[in-house]
């Protein structure tokens, strides 16, 4: 019966990551009612999904780091050995690597959807349970800053850990400081790095926890972001959803712009701008214009994020690593279900045949000389 069915949930990183596969938990949940579930995380994101009211206990580990292809696919085995012992009734690993790598079209999300393999029907908003503890450390942050002296309060996500765009600290600052000047607005810089300045509104977010910036969003009224961690967390049900700036870099090979995530899943992008072309003073007039109208803003200055399959290039090399030649035939069917027969994505399969032995060989010879 479903009643003492166990089930484990394995999506180990990163923040962003976690908070899509939120859905999977809940849908877990739908589909399987009574059951227990456990969610395997990696130990750096288990607080992504505290208090997560879908889960019954969550397993925290440190043994695979990212890009370790090796240790992800031996905790694979462990996890169906465990689950082929009776500990658990049904696995989910939706971890986006190994052979779910084949699932990726440009789009994280659906990565992660697909790595379910059955149907999703429950919302997709991200699920974040913030404590009241964290509400009260956001409000004394707001009021601790005079957040309400100020016309605008304008989030900045300024040092991703996505590798999405490369905005560097001084270039936050004065970013921060023509737009605080003229737009009589707060900036709260906000990263895991503490950033300083002497200016008027431009605050220092990193004392804030993740979680806690959710809570922040409710004293916001404006995103600058790079599709990272503070960007998706501003998604989920706990906080508030604002009207934002992205700064996308066009040729990032895991690329993940919110524009292609929302149109593919139904969220409006009616409050979104990107930007892939972005000097200094494209961004500050971009988000003091957007700041009186929004909409003439994006008319103005909103760009389209181009399609490239760069990421084919790299799956296939990693798939090729252990001839796991069927998901990189899987990775082709979902492709050319979502883009057509699209030549790019087959130039990039066949490149990353191409240099499939000029890589493992380079490969090889560097691990042997660390």
């Amino acid at each position: 019966m479903n009643a003492q069915k166990k089930i484990l949930l394995v999506q180990l990183y990163s923040n962003g990551d976690c908070l899509y596969a939120t859905a999977i938990a809940r849908q877990i949940k739908h589909d399987f009612p009574g059951c227990s579930l456990t969610w395997m995380i990696a130990s750096f994101c288990r607080n992504i999904i505290l208090h997560n009211p879908f889960l019954d206990a969550v397993e925290p580990i440190d043994s695979v780091a990212k890009n370790d292809a090796a240790a992800l696919r031996q905790l694979k085995r462990k996890v169906f050995a465990r689950k082929a012992a009776g500990e658990f009734q049904e696995v989910f690993f939706i971890h986006n690597g190994d052979t779910n790598q084949a699932y990726y079209d440009g789009c994280i999300r659906s990565s992660i959807l697909r790595a379910y393999g059955k149907p999703v029907t429950v919302p997709l908003t991200p699920v974040l349970q913030l404590s009241d503890a964290e509400k009260q450390k956001a409000a004394a942050f707001a009021t601790q800053h005079q957040l309400i002296r100020f016309r605008h309060v304008i989030l900045f996500e300024y040092a991703p850990q996505s590798g999405q765009s490369a905005i560097t600290a001084l270039q936050a600052l004065e970013i921060a400081g023509e737009i605080a000047k003229q737009k009589n607005a707060a900036i709260i810089l906000s990263s895991a790095n503490a950033i300083s300045s002497n200016i008027t509104g431009i605050i220092d977010g990193s004392t804030l926890t993740l979680r806690e910036t959710a809570a922040l969003t409710h004293y916001c009224t404006f995103l600058l972001g790079s599709s990272s961690g503070i960007t998706w967390i501003s998604t989920a049900d706990a906080a508030k959803q604002l009207p934002m700036v992205q700064l996308l870099n066009p040729n990032a090979v895991w690329i993940n712009p919110i524009s292609r995530d929302f149109e593919r899943f139904g969220f409006s992008t009616s409050g979104l701008i990107e930007l892939t072309d972005y000097p200094k003073e494209k961004i500050i007039d971009c988000v003091c214009t957007a700041l009186d109208n929004f909409s003439a803003a994006k008319a103005a200055y909103n760009q389209i994020i181009p399609l490239h399959f760069k990421s084919t290039k790299n799956i296939v090399y990693n798939l090729l690593c252990y001839l796991e030649l069927g998901a990189i035939i899987k990775h082709i069917q979902v492709n050319r279900e979502v883009y057509g027969n699209h030549p790019g994505l087959y130039k990039q399969v066949i490149a990353g045949f191409l240099i499939f032995p000029f890589r493992l060989v380079k490969n090889i010879i560097t691990k042997k000389r660390k």
